[in-house]
């Protein structure tokens, strides 16, 4: 039956995978799993956590995480509220993360998930400024006697590499196991990230890139939307990966 399935998926222009054979940067969430170097209730972090999307993914690979959500601005905070108020190991932090402590006036895009510290893309309406609190990765952990973070997805349209900056102390002591940041690869994108920039900051301490994932605009969006997600790991983690999946076969 197994068979007849593959051959005629294979028909139709598609191809069947088992978990263990699908190819590295399909599922950022499934090659961390694969890792085997997590715990069963892993501690996520999620900044620019927009209404919830990486939240629910977050929750669906690792059903016993504690999951720290980060989103300053108002109108899809409040949505990420409702959608997660029935989980109590979720926590909704209304503060932006940076590389200092701090506060700014921004004003909100209309799409909520355009909205960023950087002030690159103007407002297209007359909705009022918001005061974001800024804060960084290295103190919010201090305050919250959090000492290890297990998966660090950012995402704030380009606002990325100050995300991290304020996660130096963490990062410097292989202190967070996975990096997941969206990336852009035009010199005048101010939107994403310059890979090159994520990718120096990152090798500059002790983490390794692991591969590119949703990139569909690579390959179907306009030139201008030229993006998609890396994926980074502390070295102390992936040896311990290496080892552990070496020693189950």
């Amino acid at each position: 039956m197994k068979s007849f399935l593959k051959k005629a998926t294979e028909r139709l222009g598609g191809h069947v995978y088992s978990r263990d054979s699908l190819p590295t940067g399909v599922n950022w969430l499934h090659d961390i799993q694969r890792g085997l170097a997590l715990g069963p209730a892993p501690v996520c972090f999620d900044v620019g956590a927009n209404v919830g999307q990486t939240v629910a993914a977050l929750r669906g690979a690792f059903a016993e995480a504690r999951i720290h959500a980060f989103e300053p601005f108002s109108a899809p905070r409040q949505a990420l509220l409702r959608a997660t108020a029935m989980d109590a190991r979720v926590t909704v932090v209304a503060t932006a993360m940076g590389s200092a402590a701090g506060s700014r006036r921004v004003q909100p895009h209309r799409e909520s998930q355009m909205s960023s510290l950087t002030g690159h893309l103007q407002p297209a309406d007359d909705r009022p400024a918001e005061i974001v609190e800024i804060d960084t990765i290295d103190r919010y952990c201090a305050n919250a006697g959090i000492d290890f973070v297990d998966v660090l997805k950012t995402d704030t349209e380009g606002y990325d590499l100050e995300v991290l900056r304020g996660a130096g102390s963490l990062l410097a002591q292989q202190r967070i196991a996975y990096v997941y940041t969206e990336v852009g690869f035009l010199a005048d994108d101010r939107q994403h990230t310059p890979f090159m920039s994520m990718f120096e900051l990152m090798t500059g301490y002790p983490y390794r890139f692991l591969g590119l994932y949703e990139t569909y605009p690579l390959h179907f969006f306009a030139e201008s939307s030229v993006y998609c997600n890396a994926l980074f790991v502390a070295v102390s983690v992936r040896e311990r990966s290496l080892a552990l999946r070496r020693a189950a076969g």
